[in-house]
């Protein structure tokens, strides 16, 4: 027998999206099939909802500002000290001062008697160079301020006091671009902080937009007529699959691909999956108190959306769905390839938690008919979804062979074993599940599967894809004759042989797929160590899995050039994930060029025009020492060698290089280990280009008062002030040279 009998499959969300559906969803982030759901709260509300909204944004400190328009001002509120401490920091109030005469003008600072308000604030933006974007609708211009040296850098006039517009309305960032959405007339523009606006032009039929958002890759999304019942979503760059969304008030990006929209105060947040041709809904965020003016998504790796309320920031959190008790899909026709085929066993990949179940039927049949077949149906959160070529899609089955609800009766069995596939490995945060099936049904050419999933309306059962096993087994052949004369008690046995043959078969197949254990790709994780003593490689537990088989698959190779900088580069980049630079200290004694600051005891035979060294003696033949004697040069660059890591490492990580290199340098040598966190000084060996990169790092990072930060090492105060920027800047205006 073969080791892994043929199957046929539905696997894919394309094959998923051509079968018959009732009742269920297909989650687009990991196209996995299960029970339609519904919010309790999912209807709007009466509430009114503001026609136009506020501003809320953060800037690279998790500093949260907030904009009140009937007030005229801008707030400041702490997030992170919140997030971290669990106290509510009073907001500070930001409002510009007067129109200023000196060269403080625009400084932020507390409300006072003789502070100017502004004129209707709404949206707010702040790009990656912390500059605050202001829009100041109610004086058709926007303001930009540097957060750090607090002062205002331009004025961005859009259009006269007394005239109706153009008004800007709402502003999103990405990178140094600013967005902004404009009223009377409707328009859409981009600018930076030292350059004049770009028109955008807008989509066809977008004509009142109000609010605006940007993905983390830069896409834009419109809400075009917000507040009223015609609102709707448009992604500028495909505006085609724009979605209605009533009384929407604000849009905002999750993530790629995941767009919130905040409807009136208390509705739920909306969420859909927006892709070129698609939109699927997905389950909604409840948002308690929000105030209907707008919301905005936080900062760092895992980010939340947040909204004001009366009693200040919060975070939207995941609304309670309740789910359809029953629901079900139809497979399209699967083909064996061969007439009057047996088929084997069925096997889901399935998460069915306590209280639900997942029951299965099968049709069979061995020639096409002209009779009606069951209609293709979508789920019903898929608002739209071009299935390429629906006319290529196998056949549903016919109307006649539908089963009933009392027809789908078979039930499913969890494999101890894990998959039926020999040796294959299910990651450990991986809840699916293998489960198994006999398929009860006559010899047949094609087979459609009926999934009939049922729940409690709070939890709901989960399938990932499904396999159908062709041919069944073969041991009724091995068996006299006699056994298999009738064809009730051959089918009875066949079933009966069948757990055992799947027990036999998954030995064989096992046996049969051995070699796969000396492959690093295909081995189990618990299998790396065994295959590592192969070699004589000991396996760091620090590592991950994937970088364990990456340095089991080159290790041969690392072992012969062990000890030399090839080998410590690359086994340094497989663990890292970043390749390094070696830099050999000898090799430093005579390097031309320009020597800041103290880099102790160096040779120079340069000369000028060639290589010239401050400090050194030009035109003198052989080499001469700048500073110490041949043996202090030998002591401090004689066996030593540097490790640069462009990349902050954290202390495991720091750790784990120090121990890699104490096993695999040369014994002899000395080393010391250097990353992006210490910067780049001045006077402290500084290499541009070689040990120094010039660009943004999280080493260093505003002193906050309270912390554990130390001043000079691992923080600054303030932020240097800027100096020639390319297209950017403007001799004698906002740059000078000294």
């Amino acid at each position: 027998m073969a080791p892994t009998r043929p199957f046929a499959l539905v696997r894919t969300r394309d094959q998923w999206l051509r079968s018959a559906h009732e009742d269920t969803y297909l989650d687009p982030i990991s196209d996995a099939l299960e029970l339609d759901w519904n919010s309790p709260a999912h209807s709007d509300t009466d509430a009114p909802a503001p026609p136009l909204g506020a501003g809320l944004a953060f800037d690279q400190e998790c500093r949260l500002y907030h904009s009140r328009p009937e007030q005229g001002g801008v707030e400041r509120v702490m997030w992170a000290a919140r997030q971290n401490t669990g106290e509510v920091p009073a907001p500070m109030e930001l409002f510009p001062t007067s129109e200023p005469a000196t060269a403080s003008q625009g400084d932020f600072a507390p409300a006072g008697p003789s502070a100017k308000a502004l004129a209707t604030p709404r949206g707010l933006a702040v790009d990656v160079d912390d500059r605050l974007f202001i829009a100041e609708s109610g004086a058709n211009r926007i303001l930009v301020f540097e957060l750090w040296s607090r002062r205002l850098l331009r004025k961005v006039v859009l259009g006269s006091p007394n005239a109706g517009g153009p008004r800007p309305l709402d502003l999103a960032a990405s990178g140094t671009t600013v967005y902004a959405v404009l009223a009377a007339p409707a328009g859409l523009i981009r600018l930076a902080a030292r350059k004049d606006p770009v028109s955008i032009p807008l989509p066809q039929g977008v004509t009142a937009p109000s609010r605006i958002a940007v993905s983390p890759s830069g896409e834009l999304f419109l809400l075009d007529r917000a507040a009223v019942a015609e609102a709707r979503v448009v992604p500028l760059a495909h505006p085609e699959d724009a979605f209605p969304v009533p009384f929407a008030t604000d849009v905002e990006c999750e993530a790629d691909g995941v767009v919130v929209v905040a409807r009136r105060p208390g509705a739920d947040f909306r969420r859909f999956r927006v892709a070129p041709g698609a939109v699927e809904e997905l389950p909604p965020y409840k948002a308690r108190g929000y105030d209907g003016l707008g919301i905005v998504r936080t900062p760092g790796d895992k980010p939340l959306i947040g909204f004001w309320t009366a009693q200040g920031f919060r975070h939207a959190v995941p609304a309670r769905v309740v789910y359809a008790r029953r629901g079900r899909v139809t497979s399209f026709r699967l083909d064996s390839g061969e007439f009057q085929t047996v088929w084997g066993r069925l096997f889901i990949d399935a998460c069915i938690p306590e209280g639900t179940e997942i029951r299965a039927h099968f049709i069979t049949q061995d020639e096409p008919t002209d009779e009606p077949t069951l209609p293709w149906t979508l789920p019903e959160k898929l608002l739209k979804e071009v299935v390429p070529r629906p006319d290529l899609s196998p056949p549903l089955p016919p109307l006649s062979l539908v089963p009933t609800v009392e027809q789908v009766d078979q039930l499913l069995h969890r494999r101890e074993s894990g998959r039926e596939l020999p040796w294959a490995q299910q990651p450990p945060e991986d809840h699916f599940v293998t489960y198994e099936a006999p398929i009860q049904a006559p010899a047949g050419r094609y087979l459609w599967v009926t999934l009939e999933l049922s729940g409690n309306t709070r939890q709901t059962p989960r399938v990932r894809g499904l396999r159908a096993e062709h041919p069944s087994h073969d041991y009724l052949r091995r068996l006299p004759k006699t056994f298999s004369r009738d064809a009730e008690a051959a089918d009875f046995l066949r079933r009966y042989l069948t757990p055992l043959e799947g027990f036999l078969g998954d030995l064989e197949a096992r046996a049969a797929e051995r070699h796969a254990l000396l492959n690093p790709r295909a081995t189990p994780d618990e299998l790396l160590p065994w295959l590592s003593s192969f070699v004589g490689l000991v396996l760091d537990e620090r590592w991950s899995s994937e970088v364990r088989r990456a340095l089991i698959g080159e290790v041969i190779w690392l072992f012969r050039y062990r000890g030399t900088l090839r080998g410590l580069e690359r086994f340094i980049e497989l663990c890292l994930g970043v390749k390094p630079i070696l830099i050999e200290h000898f090799r430093l004694r005579g390097l031309g060029g320009a020597v800041l600051g103290d880099a102790g005891p160096t040779f120079s035979s340069s000369v000028l025009g060639g290589g010239f060294r401050v400090g050194g003696q030009v035109g003198e033949p052989g080499e001469a020492p700048l500073q110490g004697t041949t043996a202090d040069a030998f002591k401090t660059h004689a066996h030593r060698f540097s490790v640069l890591v462009p990349a902050a490492l954290s202390t495991e990580q720091h750790a784990m290089l120090e121990h890699l290199l104490e096993v695999h340098r040369p014994a002899h040598t000395i080393f010391d280990i250097c990353t992006v966190d210490a910067g780049m000084r001045v006077g402290r060996g500084l290499h541009l280009g070689l040990s120094s990169i010039v660009g943004r790092t999280g080493g260093f990072s505003p002193l906050q008062v309270g912390g554990t930060a130390i001043l000079g090492r691992d923080s600054i105060i303030g932020r240097p002030s800027e100096g020639l920027t390319l297209d950017g800047s403007r001799l004698g205006a906002n740059s000078r040279v000294r």
